[in-house]
């Protein structure tokens, strides 16, 4: 091969490195960039928002309400039935024709793919886990009737608050719900067991804006201490000892 041809080769070959750095590698690199920072940012709120307390201290003889969680996802628990409200207006008790009696109502709000999809850790696909963490998804209201009061465990505390935030928590939950016509939306037959069902919700799913986070504003608006900004449920659960 002439000087020459191995000269024009090579600048050819130069040239197509050229092009492949400036549309290929460097997008790239500024996307590792930008996934890094994005990391970081979610690394920092999830471990500080978590520790760091904000709000008050449960009051002494004021309105009673649990918060549970099964390790993952946590629920609110609320009395059916107080001078304050009544759960059975606005949940009706004919989409559980399973319950005897009424007592006690966990409510939960998460990602509707996720609730809807995964009754069990075993069935958990990929493709749900993904959409739950980086797309904002649509949602669902998880609501369970229970007929006894929650027992007090690790994985149960008892909360009390005034009588004025337990009603801005009312309002804070039933905002959540999305209606028709006044009315609940729900999703049928689509529930876990006898005294549960699934309803349309207000807000999407983000990997900011977990089930936890859900409960973490809940507590905010009824008064409580809880975490600055909780995604996880250890870091509710943690405030409530």
């Amino acid at each position: 091969m002439s000087k020459l041809r191995r000269y024009t080769c090579k600048r050819y070959i130069y040239s197509d490195l050229k092009l492949i750095i400036k549309y290929f590698l460097k997008p790239l690199g500024f996307f590792l960039e930008l996934v890094f920072a994005y990391g970081m940012l979610y690394l920092l709120i999830s471990i500080f928002g978590g520790v760091i307390s904000v709000g008050g201290d449960a009051v002494e003889d004021g309105m009673d309400v649990f918060v549970r969680t099964n390790g993952v996802h946590t629920d609110i628990v609320l009395p059916v039935e107080t001078e304050t409200y009544d759960w059975k207006n606005f949940i009706p008790t004919d989409d559980y024709p399973s319950n005897s009696t009424f007592r006690y109502i966990a409510i939960g709000w998460g990602d509707k793919g996720f609730f809807l999809d995964t009754p069990t850790w075993a069935e958990l696909k990929f493709s749900t886990a993904f959409n739950a963490v980086f797309v904002n998804s649509p949602t669902a209201m998880h609501v369970e009737y229970l007929d006894h009061e929650p027992a007090i465990s690790e994985s149960c505390k008892l909360v009390q608050m005034e009588k004025g935030n337990y009603s801005e928590l009312i309002e804070y939950i039933t905002g959540t719900f999305k209606t028709k016509e006044g009315q609940v939306d729900i999703i049928p037959n689509r529930g876990y067991w006898n005294n549960d069902n699934f309803y349309e919700a207000n807000g999407n799913y983000s990997m900011f804006r977990t089930c936890n986070r859900w409960t973490n504003v809940a507590l905010k608006v009824a008064g409580i201490r809880t975490g600055l900004y909780s995604l996880f449920s250890n870091d509710i659960m943690r405030h409530l000892d």
